[in-house]
């Protein structure tokens, strides 16, 4: 059988001590898996903005096509009259 104050010395000087270092790994562990988290979405929020980027470039170019060509039939017009 077990000494109680045995029992009582692990419980006032060793538990406390397990119990904050259980406490501590928990708040590294949590701590980690948050950091990834925001990496993750930053990392999406990275390539939805080159998404957005490369689309709006391509915008921009047909709408300066678009330009050149009214421009031209513009011309045109003018020569015509």
């Amino acid at each position: 059988m077990v000494n109680p104050m045995f029992i009582f010395a692990f419980l006032t000087t060793i538990a406390p001590i397990l119990l904050f270092i259980a406490v501590l790994v928990f708040v590294v562990l949590f701590a980690t898996r948050l950091t990834r988290r925001m990496e993750n979405r930053a990392e999406q929020r990275l390539l939805i903005e080159k998404e957005n980027s490369a689309f709006q470039k391509q915008q921009t170019e047909a709408i300066q096509e678009l330009n050149r060509r009214l421009t031209n039939i513009e011309i045109l017009l003018k020569e015509v009259e």
